[in-house]
């Protein structure tokens, strides 16, 4: 249950050793959607606008020719990115240090500089041999970062703008300034100019961090060593974001008063780790270790923002609270701090029989300030089990099968990963009426519950790991069983009269049920040395997974989440069905005719009441006659079925090559970038839409009339099953010798990452997520992956 996460050390005897890594290179799109061309959205149009009575938006379609890319323009070329890594190493025979630095500048496929990351570090590691009993170790990081970011997997993003702005606009008018969007109702009040968008977004974010440990062991007697370790992090961060007056031609983007927004946050944390560990070997056969100690884990900080009207000269160069001082309608500063502890205990049993039957057992205590009075403490236990069938007198080893293992372990771990639950910090806002004039005030914000309590994963696995050929074939396979009790889960939607629809104010965090992660894991790996100058090294793993819900705590026995369109939602956790799957309707084809519509249920219960040849077909599951809201159904899973990875390293003489395939199959993902508009644009498979009666049965007519066709259904999930080349590097290493003394190492390498991705999903990025466990799955405009070209070199002094 505990991760230690080391930096670059020394090695004893070491002479110093300078290392430096290099690499430069540039990104790139690894994907562009196929949006219409400016004759090609004339014409669909047109159509649109004829099949909803009205008159024809381009009488004259052939003077449109091909329009306006706006990915094309949207998109970097060749867009910058450089690494360097500088790592001084060495020891003696009582001291071991490590000294390093690094330095990232990279800025944005999407915005150049608007959306730039710099980041520069320093480390040092230190260990010493106090006594022969008493040894120290050390290591320090400091990280700083400047970071400028762009809007984005939103209705309103720079790619949802890049996608829905019409081919036929150009990016600027004839005087030299940004092209306006038109506000007329066709094309909506969120459509904007996605260069005039970024030209007009203004923001900074600077982050500086230090943390590190500090640890002690002596050993007390033969056998028994004390472990005391202090961790710590202390971070600052400052943002400012400019509001710039801004007119985008009547778009509910447009900025009437210009404003500028600062804040400061300060964290802090720090963890002691005090244990002692006890070794005993009985008879050279019976070797025992016991474990025990605590852990003690506090956070603190605050934030503090102010909002400032007005700024001079309407410049980011004058963005500034103490230059904007124009008066506010509206509370205009905002504070927090908050508060955090944890306390733990755990004692661990270890034993082995000749290093041929493996047992531990291991129970924890932790408790958490983040519940309340009755739900601080929890207690884990877990237990492992593992026999070295090789290792057995009667096992007969041949070169065949040389090494044979079998395993099992039950445990279970705990998790609070979640702001404060039970109590409501006074983050929302309020107006208020004193002596007949309103007066700005404070509110409670998350709604508290006081029954939140911890969430336990609770874990059982059953598994062997085989060698054969003398360990250049290997075998691992396991059968899992991951389940997750009160699952926590935050902004549960709960009814709006106790005031989550306030400013500031939002849903409880609850714990919301139960759900079961279950299926088998399969690894294999080969490696040898072919000939004298050949070497192989492949693996190859795959992960089979089930997904399902065993309880829902509340009465209505599911939770929602996810948004689709202005008022939809996507998706929902029910006992029996994968975790967030995707609820809707069920489209059942294409009306072909009027005589289809007449004998199929009818569709009035949906909304509109002019269903047409051309319109989508929704599948009457409830049997009742009629299509509701009551026949949404089963339309899909974010999960996938199955994952794999595969792993392949060659190395002849000077030359080495790697590459890493990643795959992801029966994972489905919400099509929910395109905004519903009359006079937006469209991704090119409308191109297939229906014109006519046997024209197509999967994708419906387009007009400007009112339908069901954008209610959210199937025919907006889509497979988004993918295999990506993750990354793949070739490199030459010069003989050292050939460099004189001063080089002990000289490698040189070209590389790609995400290289390429196979997939039938339409979207940018068939493999990104929200992160949300309800409604995670959906894609408002996820960014693609960046396709980066490299060349680096790796060189040690």
């Amino acid at each position: 249950g505990v991760i230690l996460i080391t930096t670059k050390k020394g090695r004893k005897n070491q002479k110093p050793t300078l290392s430096y890594n290099v690499y430069t290179g540039f990104q790139e799109t690894t994907r562009k959607l196929p949006t219409l061309n400016a004759s090609e959205y004339g014409a669909l149009l047109n159509e649109s606008y004829a099949n909803g009575g009205q008159a024809l938006p381009f009488p004259n379609i052939s003077t449109l020719g091909k329009g306006t890319n706006w990915q094309d323009e949207v998109f970097g070329k060749q867009v910058p990115l450089v690494s360097h890594d500088f790592t001084l190493s060495g020891g003696s025979d009582k001291i071991v240090y490590s000294i390093g630095a690094s330095h990232l500048d990279q800025e944005g496929i999407v915005g150049g500089k608007k959306a730039d990351f710099l980041r520069n570090t320093a480390r040092i590691s230190l260990g010493a041999d106090l006594s022969e009993k008493l040894k120290l170790n050390t290591n320090l990081i400091y990280t700083q970062f400047d970071r400028r970011t762009l809007a984005e997997n939103g209705l309103g993003s720079v790619l949802f703008n890049t996608l829905n702005t019409p081919s036929t606009l150009t990016p600027y008018d004839e005087n030299g300034d940004f092209t306006l969007v038109p506000a007329t109702t066709g094309y909506g009040a969120e459509i904007i100019n996605p260069l005039a968008q970024m030209a007009n977004t203004f923001n900074a974010y600077n982050f500086k961090k230090i943390n590190g440990t500090f640890g002690l062991d002596y050993e007390l007697i033969k056998g028994l060593k004390l472990t005391s370790r202090m961790g710590f992090n202390t971070a600052n961060s400052k943002s400012r974001v400019f509001g710039k007056q801004v007119n985008y031609g009547g778009k509910v983007y447009d900025v009437q008063r210009s404003s500028v927004t600062q804040g400061a946050v300060n964290d802090n944390s720090y963890t002691f780790d005090f244990f002692a560990t006890y070794q005993k070997t009985i008879a050279d056969s019976h070797n025992f270790t016991v474990t025990a100690g605590n852990t003690i884990y506090r956070e603190w900080g605050n934030g503090l923002y102010g909002t400032g009207f007005d700024v001079p000269y309407n410049s980011w160069d004058y963005a500034d609270i103490n230059l904007a001082n124009g008066i506010s309608t509206s509370k205009s500063t905002s504070s927090y701090t908050y508060e955090n502890r944890r306390l733990s205990y755990f004692a661990r049993l270890q034993y082995d029989f000749k290093g041929r039957y493996l047992v531990s057992g291991m129970i924890r205590r932790d408790m958490s300030t983040k519940f309340g009075p009755n739900n601080k403490t929890a207690y884990f236990p877990s237990v492992t089990g593992g026999w070295i069938l090789s290792e057995e007198p009667f096992y007969n080893k041949s070169s065949f099968m040389n090494f044979a293992k079998i395993r099992a372990s039950y445990g279970s771990l705990g998790s609070d990963d979640i702001g404060i639950a039970y109590l409501s910090a006074l983050g929302g806002e309020a107006t208020y009426v004193f002596n007949n004039a309103l007066v700005s005030g404070t509110a409670t914000g998350q709604v508290p519950n006081p029954n939140a309590k911890w969430e336990e994963a609770r874990k059982f696995d059953v598994g062997t790991d085989l060698n054969f050929f003398n360990d250049k074939l290997t075998f691992v396979a396991d059968y899992f069983i991951d389940i997750r009790r009160d699952l926590l889960i935050q902004n549960i939607p709960v009814s709006g009269i106790v005031g989550t629809g306030a400013p500031g104010a939002s849903s409880p965090t609850v714990n919301a049920g139960s759900v079961k992660n279950y299926g088998v894991e399969l690894a294999a790996g080969y490696k040898a040395t072919i000939g004298k100058d050949f070497n192989v090294d492949i693996n190859y793993n795959v992960t089979f997974l089930k997904n399902k819900v065993l309880e829902v705590n509340n009465g209505t026995g599911f939770y929602p989440g996810g948004s689709f369109g202005l008022n939809e939602q996507t998706s929902r956790m029910e006992t029996n069905k994968p975790m967030g799957y995707f609820y809707g309707l069920q489209m059942d084809g294409i009306f072909q005719s009027q005589a289809e519509i007449d004998n199929a249920p009818s569709q009035n219960g949906l909304g509109s009441t002019n269903t047409a040849p051309g319109d989508i077909r929704y599948k009457d599951v409830n049997g009742d006659g009629i299509i509701t809201a009551a026949d949404k159904t089963d339309i899909g899973s974010p999960i996938p079925s199955a994952i794999m990875g595969f792993n392949l390293t060659l190395n002849y003489k000077g030359f080495d090559f790697t590459s890493y395939v990643y795959a992801s199959l029966g994972n489905d993902m919400v099509r929910a970038y395109e905004r519903n508009v009359p006079n937006g644009n469209r991704l090119n498979y409308v191109l297939n839409r229906w014109t006519g009666e046997g024209s197509t049965n999967a994708y419906p007519r387009v007009t400007t009339g009112a339908t069901n066709n954008n209610l959210f259904s199937s025919y907006f999930v889509e497979d988004a099953s993918y295999c990506r080349i993750q990354n793949m590097q070739l490199g030459y290493s010069i003989n050292p010798e050939m460099l004189g003394n001063a080089v002990t190492k000289a490698r040189f390498y070209v590389g790609v990452n995400n290289a390429f991705t196979f997939t039938k999903y339409r979207g940018y990025d068939p493999g990104a997520s929200s992160g949300a466990a309800i409604g995670g799955g959906v894609d408002y405009g996820f960014y693609p992956v960046p396709r980066t070209f490299m060349v680096g070199a790796n060189i040690n002094f």
